[in-house]
Order: C-alpha cells, then structure tokens, then sequence
C-alpha cells in the first residue's frame, strides 16, 4: 500500500499509450478574388438572360390585336318625324342609326304581344309544349261577344280548344286579344298572375323601362278579368323604343322564321280541330297589302315585313317594324305615339320617313364572307403546325359611315392570336372596326364586329409543339 497516496493508480508495467498517427486539419485554399467575382458575374449573367429571354417569349407571345387610332363617325342621326319617338337599327348589328326619345317610356298597347311571342317559342325550344298541343279557351279568355271594332279577337268560346300555333298565329297576324291572353295563361307557371309572367320574361331579356299588367296590352280598365286591381284603372303596358327594339332583335336573332308570319293573308284556325268548323280571318299582312301600301309615299320602295303593331288613345299609333331597302338590308323600327289612335296609315308612313331620313344620311360599308381583310397578313398561332394561319372573314357585315365622312372602312389586325380553334368553320375571334358607333344594349360583339375563322383547316401541335413555337417567338 501507497501509505503518501492510497488512491493512486498503480502503472502497469511502465507502459505508455500513444496514437498510431496525429490528426492534423489543412487549411482551405480561398479561390482569387478575380475569379469569384468572375463566377458571380456570370451566374448573374444567367440568370437575367433566362429570365429576360422567358420575359421576352412571354410578351412576344400575347395576343396582339391592333386596333386603328382613326375612327369613322357612324353615330347615330336625330330623326324628324312625326312621332313622340322613334328608332332605327340595323337588324344584324344592332347598329343604332337613326333616333327620337328613344328612352322615353309610352304605352305600347298591341306591341306587347310580342314579349308574349318570344315566351312561347322559348317554352317550345325547351319542350314544354308542342305547336299541336291544343289549349282550352278559358272563361276570362273569352272574349267572342266583344264588340270586334274595339276589341280584336276571334270567333271562339269557352271551353272550345286551338292548337298553340293557332294561337301564337292568330295573336301574332291578326293581333287576337283572346288568342295572346290564352297563350299567356297557358305558358305561364301556375303560381304566377299574367303580370308577373311578363315581369319575369321582360327581366329575363334585360329590358329596362317597361311596365307591364296583360298580355293583350290592354288599358287595365279594358282588361276585363285580367284587370289588375292594385293598379289604376288607365295603367297601361309601357315601354321605351328601345326596349321595344331590343324585344324585336332577341325575336328575329332567336327566330328568324318568324319574318314570314307578315306574308300570311289570312289566317286560317279550326276551334276543336274540327275542319268542318274551319275559319278565316284577315291579317295585318293582309290588311296592310289592301287597305294602307298604295297610300304611302314610298319612292325608295322599301318593303315591310312585320312585324307588330298596337295604339291606344292615349299614345296614339305604334309600330315594331321590319324594314328592307333596294338592297337587301333589313332594319328594325320602332316608331310610337305617330298620328291618331284610329290611324292605321301614319305609323306605316312614319316608319318609312325614319329609314328614308337614314339612307340619306349613311352610306354602307359591306365586308363580304370568305374574304382576306386588306393588310392581314397571316397571323402567328403558336398552337398551329408552321406557327402561322391565315385570317378571313366568315360573315358578311354591313356597317353605316355618315356620308360626311370621306375614309374607307378598316379593322383591327390581328399579328398574334394562339388559339385552337384551328378549324375552317369556327370562330377564332372578332375584330371591330374603326367606327365610332353605338349599338343597341345585349348585343353581343359576335354581331357587332366581324367574325374570322381560318381560311383553311390547320394541324393542331400536341403541348411540346406547342411550347417549341412559344419559345420560337422571335422567328417572322
């Protein structure tokens, strides 16, 4: 034992450890400073070119439509005619032409049966009823003891039936009271008053100043049973010429057929489907044909085809007209509160002056189909095989240039526009043209401006062709 230190370790045979080999830490060698600078100044390089390369690719890509900075003035004219108001529109475009007060809100008598009109054709699109499905003649409907010079209707009783077209035809060409109130009691939904069918269907078509109470646009104290009691006994359907245009647009775009329901003479309707009980009544074709178009001072020789008229004593005589001209264009109108309630010739005649004052004033500008726009190159379309297509017109379009203006009609060209539709019957756009001009409301721009498809149908690239051209955007 240790007697100085009993806790010490003994050594154990005098033997002493030591490692193998000395771990020593190099220190690194920093690159010069020119070379790291270097380094930096190149990876910056990079990353800015890629960037401004994909930034560049990015802009050169979008669509690049150039409008023309000079505009022809095509705004519309103030009519001189005598009526409380008036307008004139070119019934493909919706171009406004010619107007008076055309915000000014007047009764609309018979023209209401037009909102009617469009009701029904919607319910037959939408399989709600069929033209053969017969419709029963209710007790309110009945109007056959009224007296015929006041209230125009149809030789049909209660309980007796007519087909929806007879109805639609006989509300439409001889402006049968009783034939509109039984469609509109017919296609209205079984909660709802005539009043708020005609609610609904004005909303539905955006039209903004109207006031309607019946379907027939009879003065509210002439509506017999479809009197409405909250309202006064003079209330009366009201609307502005405007709403009366847009109404008669949304027809003859939806239902162009409807243009051959004013050649009719006489329409013909059998009350129970019985033949033997077949008649016939004079239509305001018909009537106009031999009572009122050989009064009228008519040098352009426009010709009318319909489309509805309506007067009450208050306003005076209406009229929702289809016009066309020597040439072939067709304009809608709409002229309200022109000469007497009685008068059956001035609203003619009215209309007449409103597009003659018109043709006066414009001249027309057509673009014809299948055409090459002058200085539309061929236009860059990344998702096309060869990165371009050709551009044409797929419609015709006629636009109206006031006569003082001396320039010639041009368009939007159309450099780049990647798209997929790559057929040579679709739309690929529309572009419009220098034209200062007005349009009447829910006209869509299909109709305004010029529609283009290819000229001839094109190969569509897959995502990598796609991408390739995208980033070949610098090649002519």
């Amino acid at each position: 034992m240790n007697l100085r230190n009993p806790f010490r370790k003994k050594a154990t045979l005098g033997m002493k450890f030591r490692p193998a080999y000395k771990s020593e830490t190099k220190k690194k060698r920093r690159l010069p400073l020119f070379l790291r600078i270097l380094i930096w100044v190149l990876l910056l390089i990079l990353i800015l070119g890629t960037g401004s390369f994909f930034g560049l690719a990015y802009w050169s890509n979008r669509d690049q439509i150039v409008n023309s900075s000079s505009k022809l003035d095509g705004s519309a004219m103030k009519l001189k005619v005598n009526a409380k108001s008036a307008l004139v529109i070119d019934g493909t475009t919706g171009q406004i032409l010619g107007e008076k007060n055309p915000n000014q809100q007047i009764g609309i008598a018979s023209q209401s049966k037009m909102l009617t009109a469009y009701a029904v054709l919607q319910g037959i699109d939408n399989g709600d009823y069929q033209w053969t499905t017969p419709v029963t003649i209710s007790k309110s409907a009945d109007w056959s003891e009224k007296d015929t010079a006041m209230y125009a209707h149809l030789d049909v009783h209660e309980g007796q039936t007519l087909t929806v077209k007879e109805l639609f035809e006989a509300m439409f060409t001889t402006s049968a009271n009783d034939a509109s109130l039984a469609l509109a009691d017919f296609a209205k939904k079984k909660s709802e008053t005539q009043q708020e069918f005609l609610n609904r269907w004005s909303k539905k078509l955006k039209l903004k100043n109207t006031v309607w109470y019946n379907a027939a646009g009879q003065v509210n104290d002439d509506a017999f049973d479809y009197e409405v009691k909250s309202a006064k006994k003079n209330a009366e359907n009201k609307a502005t010429t405007t709403d009366l245009a847009i109404l008669a647009y949304n027809i003859l775009k939806d239902y162009p057929d409807v243009r051959g329901y004013y050649d009719k003479i006489g329409l013909v309707y059998s009350p129970n489907g019985d033949e033997t009980a077949t008649k016939i009544k004079l239509t305001e074709g018909g009537k106009f044909e031999r009572e009122i178009k050989s009064q009228l001072n008519n040098p352009k020789n426009l010709t009318f085809e319909g489309l509805k008229t309506g007067s009450t004593p208050d306003s005076g005589g209406g009229l929702t007209g289809i016009v066309k001209d020597q040439s072939g264009h067709e304009f809608i109108t709409v002229v309200s509160g022109a000469g007497k309630y009685t008068d059956s010739k001035e609203r003619y005649q009215v209309t007449i002056d409103a597009v003659n004052q018109v043709l006066d004033s414009y001249n027309n500008q057509s673009v014809e189909a299948k055409q090459i726009l002058p200085g539309q190159g061929k236009t860059k379309n990344a998702w096309a095989k060869g990165g371009k297509v050709q551009l044409i017109t797929q419609e015709k379009r006629t636009y109206w240039i006031k006569k003082s203006e001396k320039g010639q009609l041009s368009f939007a060209k159309v450099k780049r526009y990647n798209s997929q539709s790559l057929s040579d019957d679709d739309v690929v756009l529309s572009v419009a043209p220098n034209l200062k001009a007005s349009y009447l409301d829910g006209v869509p721009d299909s109709q305004k401006k010029l529609p283009l498809t290819n000229q001839e149908m094109v190969e569509q690239l897959d995502d990598k062709g796609y991408r390739q051209n995208w980033l070949s955007f610098w090649k002519s």
